[in-house]
């Protein structure tokens, strides 16, 4: 193994590290997520949702695969968070619609920090 690959695996596993930690902290969350076009389109976006720094992060599967920063929205821009369809789903709704209308999330864990996002 060359130095180039060792310092991408140890860097990779210390963000890895990073990430576990802030998420069974609930100091960040992330969950599964399907995001929903403002166009109305009736098929979702699979991908992932992130809240951190004051920020909801969604990134599709496509663009996790290709490093892309995602679409980012502030979190005062949220207008609510309701139960959705499915059991343990979330659906997130925003003021402003922008990209998305809104974005469901499937939380593993923190449901109840998924849920006061509009409270603060």
């Amino acid at each position: 193994m060359g130095i180039r690959s060792w310092w991408r695996s140890r860097k990779a596993n210390a963000q890895i590290d990073w990430i576990a930690d802030a998420v069974n902290s609930g100091r960040a969350l992330m969950a599964d997520a399907t995001a929903l076009e403002t166009s109305g389109a009736r098929q979702g976006i699979a991908g992932v949702a992130e809240v951190c720094d004051d920020h909801v992060h969604f990134k599709s599967n496509s663009d996790l695969k290709a490093g892309a920063s995602g679409w980012r929205i502030s979190r005062s821009e949220i207008a609510g968070v309701t139960g959705g369809d499915e059991p343990g789903e979330l659906v997130i709704t925003f003021r402003t619609p922008g990209r998305f209308r809104a974005i469901v999330v499937t939380p593993l864990v923190h449901a109840d920090k998924w849920r006061s996002l509009t409270t603060g």
